[in-house]
């Protein structure tokens, strides 16, 4: 069982990370905004309509239609995804990248020129 739960959660919580991943990646600098704004909009109407669904669905045919109903949702989200990757091709990156450790503030100002060198 605790197996089972481990390869589930591994599958469903980076699927928003992905998404808004993925969504950035073919947005502007303009649409960003209001892009994340839409993404965490719809996320939190999935997370108030889900329960309501669930527990419907669970009162109706018993408490496996839960499992069957995430299923179900998985399906469609990789069929959209499959959808949507043959009609826009990848996009190429934009910015090269740049490594920075993660530090204070006042370190990245003080190391900035020696990265910058490079």
């Amino acid at each position: 069982m605790l197996l089972t739960a481990f390869f589930f959660g591994l599958t469903s919580f980076p699927i928003y990370s992905v998404a808004a991943a993925h969504a950035n990646d073919f947005a502007t600098s303009d649409q960003r905004v209001e892009l994340s704004a839409a993404l965490m909009f719809f996320y939190a109407l999935g997370a108030m309509a889900a329960p309501l669904l669930a527990s419907t669905l669970i009162e109706a045919y018993g408490p496996p239609a839960m499992f069957v109903m995430i299923a179900a949702g998985h399906v469609a989200l990789v069929i959209f995804g499959l959808a949507r990757m043959r009609v826009r091709p990848a996009q190429a990156p934009r910015t090269r990248y740049v490594w920075s450790p993660r530090t204070s503030f006042i370190i990245g100002r003080l190391t900035k020129g020696s990265r910058d060198a490079e």
